[in-house]
């Protein structure tokens, strides 16, 4: 059976800009390229859009970000309480997904992710690998989201025991 639960402690970082100096200062402040193609990841950032990403870390990274890009056109804002990370894992996680998502879940893999609605919500979704999503959701719209998840977790058919 599928589990959620909330990840605490995430720093969630919008960061916008563009254009070769701005990626190889970003790069260099972070010790890695920003992905560049539409809706990848790499568990670190995530692809919002063309010059847009979503940074998630242990750390803060602000500082090491504003030093680095300083001077240039950009925009770095924590959005770490404006939004929730939620975790859905285990046997049925993509189905009880899929019965509230109208997206195609199937060619989502690790090193990607996707926007879209979840039972009315915006959500980011990024498949983590062996089964585990996580959602990426505004914090006033969590506890929905959360109670949604967990009642389909509850309509999902029971496995046979072994």
């Amino acid at each position: 059976m599928a589990e959620l639960r909330e990840i605490d402690g995430l720093i969630l970082t919008v960061l916008r800009g563009s254009g070769p100096d701005f990626l190889a200062a970003v790069a260099a402040a972070l010790g890695f390229d920003l992905p560049q193609a539409p809706n990848t990841g790499t568990g670190e950032a995530l692809w919002l859009g063309p010059d847009e990403w979503l940074l998630v870390s242990g750390e803060d990274r602000t500082g090491p970000l504003e030093t680095a890009l300083a001077g240039q056109h950009c925009a770095i804002v924590d959005v770490s309480e404006a939004r929730a990370v939620l975790e859905l894992s285990g046997p049925g996680a993509t189905e009880v997904l899929a019965s509230g998502c109208r997206l195609d879940l199937e060619p989502l893999r690790p090193g990607s992710c996707a926007q879209t609605a979840l039972a009315r919500a915006h959500v980011l979704l990024e498949p983590r690998g062996d089964g585990v999503w996580r959602l990426y959701v505004g914090r006033s719209f969590a506890a929905y989201a959360r109670a949604w998840i967990e009642d389909a977790i509850a309509l999902q058919p029971m496995s046979a025991p072994p």
